[in-house]
């Protein structure tokens, strides 16, 4: 399902999903989003389902609406685009298509029939399952990713990724902030979904590899990628929260 998550300076403030055939923001409280700043219109734009796609409009506001830093009238949206109301920004973002359903089991041969255990062996079975299955989704639960620079241009050595939904670039209100002088800013986005991150390119950014691969739409990353965005060479990790 395709979300709009609003943010204002780093922080995300609201996450909604596009149930709906539309989204209305303003800061009259008749929208379905409302942004209570000076410099929103009482009914400042819309994002509408339209052709199968998701398009935002500007409902004749004051101040405009704009897409990645352009002013519209009416647009598409494309995965993580960026539109900016007033001083704050609405970051669009199409969920992954799920995978495809894996395939049937083989028939059963004589040595694969279930035994059948006593009450005492089905306890003890259950309790050891019951064990790991808790360890595991634990310790998965508990990782939190981690962006370490390994070389390039940035105003930290190391970030947290603890939001669902992460900017690397040079505008203000980016996680990860680029400090080089010709940083675009807004470089890549890094968004979480359960326990998996994944590293997307906005429209009009440039190359993101991932490992010496380009990347195409988006990418789960995996502990240990190395990830280079606008020149700045990064290591992502998976650690428990804090480390």
């Amino acid at each position: 399902m395709a979300k709009i998550f609003l943010k204002f300076n780093e922080q995300v403030l609201k996450e909604i999903p596009l149930e709906g055939p539309q989204l209305t923001i303003g800061r009259k409280p008749d929208n379905d989003l409302v942004i209570d700043n000076p410099a929103v219109s009482g009914h400042h734009a819309r994002v509408v389902k339209e052709e199968g796609g998701f398009f935002v409009e500007d409902l004749g506001s004051t101040n405009g609406t704009f897409l990645n830093d352009v002013k519209v009238q009416k647009q598409k949206l494309k995965n993580t685009d960026r539109v900016s109301i007033g001083k704050h920004s609405l970051i669009f973002q199409d969920e992954v298509a799920p995978p495809p359903p894996p395939p049937p089991p083989p028939k059963e041969s004589e040595s694969d029939k279930t035994m059948i255990l006593d009450t005492a062996k089905q306890k003890e079975l259950m309790k050891a399952l019951g064990t790991v299955k808790t360890a595991a989704v634990a310790a998965k639960e508990e990782k939190v990713g981690w962006l370490t620079v390994v070389t390039g241009d940035a105003d930290k050595k190391e970030y947290e990724l603890t939001g669902r939904l992460n900017v690397i670039g040079k505008e203000d209100t980016a996680t990860i902030k680029l400090t080089g002088w010709l940083a675009p800013k807004n470089a890549a986005m890094l968004s979480r979904r359960g326990p998996a991150y994944f590293i997307s390119m906005p429209e009009g950014a440039k190359k993101i590899t991932v490992n010496d691969e380009a990347v195409q739409g988006q990418r789960e990353l995996q502990d240990g990628d190395i990830i280079v965005v606008a020149g700045v060479h990064f290591q992502f990790s998976l650690k428990g929260p804090g480390k």
